[in-house]
């Protein structure tokens, strides 16, 4: 299990702003995460069609998606992480009967800025949007007095 996970005083999968809308961690370690959300007719209404989930529930879950794998990179001094940027490409329609699955990665992290990159795939693997996000950590005060 990845560390940073191990200091959450609440697993990832309890708490409300991801339990909420159904999303579940599936995999969070070394800078890689893979999240699912089991989609509900209130997932739904994107792209003019029923079966479509909303664009704005995929744009949730990126942000839950890409802050998992920022997560899973914490060392001991960081407290803390926001969303700087979040930048969703629809791709194609997220079709789905009852779920639907995106990766993420982290590209680089540096200066307390760390980049990453995701996906998101509908229930036949093909790709539905890209995303690209920039989370600023934050560290105890006592970690962050030079030396």
């Amino acid at each position: 299990m990845d560390p940073a996970i191990g200091r959450r005083r609440i697993p990832w999968n309890e708490i409300d702003f991801f339990r909420w809308p159904g999303l579940k961690l599936l995999e969070a370690e070394n800078g890689v995460s893979r999240v699912e959300l089991g989609v509900e007719n209130h997932h739904r209404g994107g792209g003019g069609s029923p079966r479509h989930v909303n664009g704005g529930i995929v744009s949730y879950m990126f942000d839950a998606l890409l802050g998992a794998a920022v997560e899973s990179t914490w060392d001991e001094g960081v407290i803390g992480q926001v969303t700087i940027t979040l930048n969703v490409q629809f791709v194609d329609a997220v079709e789905a009967e009852s779920r639907i699955e995106g990766t993420a990665r982290v590209l680089r992290r540096g200066g307390g800025l760390v980049f990453g990159e995701g996906q998101i795939f509908d229930e036949r693997g093909r790709l539905g949007a890209t995303c690209t996000g920039v989370y600023k950590l934050f560290r105890s005060k006592q970690e962050a007095r030079p030396s």
